[in-house]
């Protein structure tokens, strides 16, 4: 009988111990819900923690990367702004509005040990012959696992490890609608070049990295410090190579204190003649060196960063001509500097922190004073227009650790007695 049931998709009842059993007919079941099929890429970089905050993203994109069936991860960040300043107490108040970058990452692995990353940015929207704008590489390298972590060799277009922004700049990572002074000015980010060396982390806590990379173009160097001088990756001269290192300890979570430091004769870089058109061979060396502290737990925000950059060989570089017997340095009143020098100390907290939400509102405040004409060569004088103080103040809000949006006042006086105020709004994200 039972099996006369069965044959007719009939349920079978059932008696035990417990009462009735009603067994249903294979066709008759719910069939069970289908399991979702993984993204052939894996999109972003997944949550932002905490203890990841001052490692970057790359590790968390990797990881991603190796996890996806395609091995490759994708992602990017982005910011906008609406600023206005003004210049002095009557001045009008000039508004612009931009988006200053959008920046796409691709990371794929090879295999457990080998993997390669890029990162495409495209700066104020577009990039055109009379516009502003560019489209350029920010990273582009491939990295092989040596030792594990502890020893990781890495060629390629690479973040020059000077400072914190300059390789953690992601808009939601730092605070302010623009990025501080002393990381456009005097260690200038995003400053890439085109690099072989190795990265690790020997001893959990501990980590490293060290290059030798294309060095500046010395005919970039100007009164306003060597953002000019970097070559970027593109036809870089490389008769003057530069070796960078960087050493940062996390002796508590949350808690990093970085050493970088920069070497370098960028002479070879150029080519450079005297008065009457004969080329010269001049040693130009670039010394430069930061230190940085930062701490992000409790809710508070806290970080100090110093730089130093010194150029010795400055006034002879002040008297190199073309090859027509065009001075290359020809405004006195600006010299390149022998010494450049910046600082900033920014302090903010969580309000929302008590509460035990997951959204995030920050005031904060920074205090930085940058000096691009800290020294200058013998017989020139300092131009004071290259001495600036900021005084920021301003909210950050997170909705999510990769959303924020942003709102700052910046109060910037020059010792020339050039007075600016700049209130700005903005917001950036990543994933």
């Amino acid at each position: 009988m039972a099996t006369l049931f069965g044959l007719f998709g009939v349920a079978e009842a059932r008696a035990d111990e417990d009462g009735p059993l009603i067994e249903l007919a294979p066709e008759d079941a719910a069939p069970p819900p289908p399991k979702p099929s993984p993204s052939p890429v894996a999109l972003g970089s997944g949550p932002v923690l905490d203890e990841a905050y001052f490692r970057g993203l790359e590790a968390q994109r990797k990881d991603r990367a190796e996890g996806a069936p395609s091995s490759t991860s994708i992602g990017g960040y982005g910011e906008f702004a609406v600023r206005g300043t003004r210049s002095g107490e009557d001045g009008e108040r000039e508004w612009v509005a931009d988006l200053a970058r959008l920046v796409v990452f691709v990371a794929h692995a090879f295999g457990p040990e080998a993997r390669a990353y890029t990162e495409l940015e495209v700066e104020h929207a577009q990039a055109c012959a009379t516009c502003g704008g560019a489209v350029e590489l920010e990273q582009a390298y491939v990295e092989l696992d040596v030792l594990g972590d502890a020893l990781v060799a890495r060629g390629g277009l690479v973040l020059m490890p000077m400072g914190i922004i300059n390789t953690w700049h992601e808009p939601p990572i730092y605070h302010g609608v623009a990025r501080p002074r002393l990381d456009t000015v005097i260690l200038p980010s995003t400053w890439r070049e085109l690099a072989l060396g190795v990265v690790g982390e020997p001893l959990e806590g501990l980590r490293f990295q060290a290059y030798l990379t294309t060095g500046l173009d010395p005919r970039g160097l100007t009164a306003g410090g060597l953002a000019g001088a970097r070559q970027g990756g593109s036809f870089a001269r490389t008769d003057g190579p530069a070796v960078v290192a960087r050493v940062e300890a996390e002796p508590l979570l949350g808690a990093v204190v970085g050493l970088s430091g920069y070497a370098s004769d960028a002479g070879a870089n150029a080519d450079l003649h005297d008065r009457r058109g004969a080329a010269v061979n001049l040693s130009m060396p670039v010394f430069g060196w930061s230190g940085d502290l930062r701490f992000r737990g409790q809710g508070f925000e806290w970080r100090f960063v110093y730089a130093e950059w010194s150029l010795p060989e400055s006034a002879a570089l002040m008297g190199t001509y073309d090859a027509a017997g065009t001075r290359l340095f020809p405004d006195a009143a600006s010299p390149v500097p022998t010494r450049v020098r910046g600082a900033y100390v920014e302090a903010a907290y969580d309000v929302l922190h008590p509460f035990g939400v997951t959204h995030q509102l920050l005031p904060f405040a920074r205090i930085e004073r940058n000096d691009t004409q800290a020294s200058v060569p013998e017989g020139y004088a300092p131009n004071p227009t290259h001495v600036v103080r900021d005084i920021t103040m301003g909210l950050s809000y997170r909705p999510f650790p990769q959303l924020v949006l942003k709102a700052d006042l910046v109060l910037r006086d020059r010792l020339l007695g050039v007075d600016e105020s700049i209130v700005g709004f903005g917001g950036g994200f990543m994933y």
